[in-house]
């Protein structure tokens, strides 16, 4: 594998542990072992491979090609018509990876073409600690058609597929147990402010939001974002930031139509801040991380023939043209191997600092200096407790969501919140038992 460093190798991320992520580093789907031939339509096996942000491999984490206990097989082919098929997610809070893929053995030949029956549609779950869990399956969506992505936030699932529409399911749920949110159909799918979005062909839809936040009942509407082309191209992965001081995302990287794309949310309407590439380039993957006020963009390019990986640093900033960048190879696919999409590693939630490990107290509070960045959650339990914080803004979007499992006693742990959006907030703790508890704070 040829790897191209940038920069001093003393810069990089170093290798991390056989369980956790290391922090700042890129995982790249491949499909196949190097050895099979990548056959168009027949089933391979897929790895999840992690690089460093210059490209030096740190492990490979390798989906299952035989079922064990609730586990389905994820199997995927390395070529279909439009290639759009393995692309993967990272949830909102950063702490889980999702792909779509098929419970088929290797070999499996016309897999995009079977029956959901036959052969069910998979949903792949990998945490920061690179557990995989496949054990959710679609036996009635995404029949004779692709699944292409899917989305979690821990708990619940979204996928979409050719002329499949966009599906909601739980975790761990399996045959016709999901909900078919729209009929439109979806291609890559992403979470950002606590909305779902989509990219789509369908007719008027490029970029789109569906429904209103992370909507789990039928009827969903698919709205354009405003700006954005309704028609041609052919939008795939995408990632968006938050610039300019914005409290919400207002900048929108997209590969469309081969190309990279960048947009900017300027009085209410997305408008085109240059394109870098041309058709021939075959940008389909894409994912990105802030770094300070530049945004660290990864980009899969020539994916339909085995791929590589391109990195840019977009020191631009908002409304302004990113056309001028100059890409870095930071790796490059081996022979019968083909990467297909790219994401940031998942990363855990900060450990929760135990104060007290004995108390027959019960109470959830918010620490907060309007004078300093850090805002820090109190949870306070005489019994084994399990649930899940959220936090909204004043308009009632999400802006920060983490499961807590803890023994009794008082534990604190950072919230993460915006930058540059100071305020008043609203933060729920809901526990399995069915406690609610909601507090204010300023930020």
């Amino acid at each position: 594998m040829r790897t191209l460093l940038c920069g001093l190798l003393f810069l990089c991320a170093v290798p991390t542990s056989a369980q956790s992520f290391g922090t700042g580093n890129i995982v790249v789907v491949r499909i196949g072992t190097g050895a099979l031939p990548m056959t168009a339509g027949v089933a391979q096996p897929v790895y999840l491979d992690e690089y460093t942000p210059c490209g030096e491999l740190v492990r490979t984490i390798a989906m299952p090609v035989t079922a064990s206990g609730s586990n389905r097989r994820l199997t995927l082919p390395p070529a279909t018509a439009d290639y759009t098929e393995g692309f993967i997610s990272r949830s909102e809070d950063g702490q889980y990876l999702a792909l779509g893929g098929y419970d088929a053995a290797t070999g499996t030949t016309s897999i995009t073409s079977t029956t959901s029956t036959a052969v069910n549609r998979v949903a792949g779950i990998i945490d920061a600690a690179a557990n995989v869990n496949t054990s959710t399956a679609f036996s009635n969506r995404f029949s004779t058609v692709s699944i292409r992505s899917a989305i979690t936030d821990g708990s619940n699932v979204w996928a979409a597929g050719g002329n499949g529409g966009v599906v909601y399911a739980t975790v761990g749920s399996t045959g016709t147990s999901n909900t078919l949110i729209t009929t439109t159909t979806g291609r890559c799918l992403g979470i950002y402010d606590g909305q779902l979005y989509a990219t789509s062909t369908a007719t008027s839809l490029r970029m789109a939001r569906v429904g209103t936040g992370l909507p789990t009942t039928t009827g969903q509407t698919m709205t354009n974002l405003p700006g954005y082309p309704a028609t041609g191209g052919g939008p795939l992965q995408f990632f968006m930031a938050r610039q300019n001081g914005s409290d919400t995302v207002n900048v929108l990287y997209i590969a469309d139509n081969n190309q990279l794309k960048k947009y900017s949310l300027v009085a209410g309407t997305w408008t085109a801040n240059g394109t870098i590439g041309t058709t021939g380039d075959k940008y389909r993957g894409l994912t990105g991380t802030l770094s300070g006020s530049d945004v660290i963009l990864y980009a899969l390019r020539r994916n339909d023939t085995g791929g590589e990986i391109i990195k840019y640093t977009d020191n631009t900033g908002y409304n302004a043209s990113f056309a001028s960048l100059k890409p870095t190879i930071i790796v490059q696919a081996d022979s019968n191997r083909v990467f297909r999409d790219v994401t940031m590693a998942p990363q855990a939630a900060a450990p929760l600092a135990v104060l007290k490990t004995n108390t027959s107290d019960a109470g959830f509070r918010v620490l907060s200096n309007n004078n300093g960045p850090t805002v820090l959650a109190e949870l306070t339990t005489g019994t084994p407790l399990q649930g899940i914080v959220n936090v909204y803004d004043l308009k009632g979007r999400l802006v920060y969501s983490r499961k807590v499992s803890v023994d009794k006693g008082i534990y604190r742990y950072p919230l993460q919140m915006p930058a540059n959006a100071r305020g008043l907030y609203f933060v729920s703790f809901t526990s399995h038992r069915g406690v609610y508890i909601t507090r204010k704070f300023i930020y």
